[in-house]
């Protein structure tokens, strides 16, 4: 292999692509951008613009002269981004003031959608999962107090059909549920992290298959199973998350009557907050837009989750959840 390619394909790992939407978020600082030019020996990112939120026209006016939908950005230059401007931003916002629990979900949760959708659409490399670090603490520490009321959090999710929107509602959930169980501070915490990163595993599945709903075939289904091993293989090779996470991200599928997968594992053989997360998993994805089947209110779903879906789930896991969401 001559030096000049191999020297390339790491530059190429260094850049990740991006489309026009990418620049739709409410970015607040300017970064450069870059496009791709291939030739028979090498590949080379050339800097052709810089993202200015300020003059976003003048961008606008570069695209429509270049006529291309896709374009690159520095995986470096978005990391830091994140970590020096709009998580620091976030954490002196949230010093400032005595907010109430709601406020602080609130205020987090575009940043950890934001994170999520990055990692998961430009293929971040999975560091860039570490951006989410501060952000169970912060939201467990909320906790103190009291609860925030089922009513209130369920406005604050999103309810589109996106893997990251269902990896925070996921993520949110379950600290919710975990409080209700009374627990402390740090287990909170972690199963928050852990709800969060559970799906992770489906950035490995292709999204035309992800996309396909009622039309999956039993291989396709086969397939999208495997997310679970895809998961917790991808959170242990990084060698920075407890057991708790990795057992949410492996076993969140499993049911209490053993019907669950990979493992069927049956029972409180689960681990307790695998089997929180089933619960919040499948309540969120029956309450969110979906390709295929209707979208139920909250009192549908637990319904359906009660009388239609007996043995998928712990019964008094279950009961709290269900009279967390019936008070008022």
């Amino acid at each position: 292999m001559k030096q000049g390619k191999f020297m390339a394909d790491i530059e190429e790992t260094e850049f990740k692509q991006i489309t026009r939407t990418f620049f739709e978020k409410e970015w607040k600082e300017s970064f450069d951008i870059f496009y791709k030019v291939s030739t028979d020996e090498e590949k080379k990112f050339i800097k052709f613009a810089e993202f200015d939120p300020k003059n976003y026209s003048r961008l606008d006016t570069i695209f429509k002269e270049k006529q291309t939908e896709v374009f690159y950005i520095k995986e470096t230059d978005l990391y830091k981004y994140y970590q020096f401007n709009i998580l620091k931003q976030l954490l002196l916002e949230l010093a400032q003031g005595n907010l109430s629990a709601w406020e602080v979900f609130r205020m987090v949760y575009p940043v950890a959608t934001r994170i999520l959708q990055d990692y998961l659409e430009i293929s971040a490399s999975d560091s860039f999962l570490e951006l989410l670090d501060e952000i169970p603490e912060v939201l467990a520490e909320s906790l103190d107090p009291e609860n925030v009321l089922f009513y209130e959090l369920f406005a604050i999710t999103q309810k589109e059909n996106s893997i990251h929107a269902h990896c925070v509602n996921v993520g949110m959930y379950c600290l919710c549920l975990a409080r209700e169980l009374g627990m402390d501070r740090k287990d909170r915490a972690e199963i928050c992290r852990g709800g969060m990163l559970a799906d992770i595993g489906k950035k490995f599945i292709p999204r035309e298959v992800m996309s396909m709903g009622s039309e999956l075939t039993e291989e396709n289904q086969q397939t999208i199973r495997r997310h679970p091993a895809f998961g917790k293989k991808t959170l242990k090779e990084l060698r920075r998350y407890s057991k708790t996470v990795l057992h949410m991200a492996g076993e969140h599928h499993e049911s209490f009557d053993g019907s669950g997968y990979p493992l069927k594992i049956v029972g409180k053989g689960i681990n307790l907050a695998a089997r929180i997360c089933k619960i919040a998993d499948v309540f969120n994805a029956l309450t969110r837009k979906r390709s295929y089947g209707e979208v139920m209110t909250p009192k549908q779903a637990l319904t359906f989750m009660k009388e239609s879906l007996k043995g998928q789930f712990d019964p008094d896991l279950l009961n709290t959840f269900i009279l967390y969401a019936g008070r008022q």
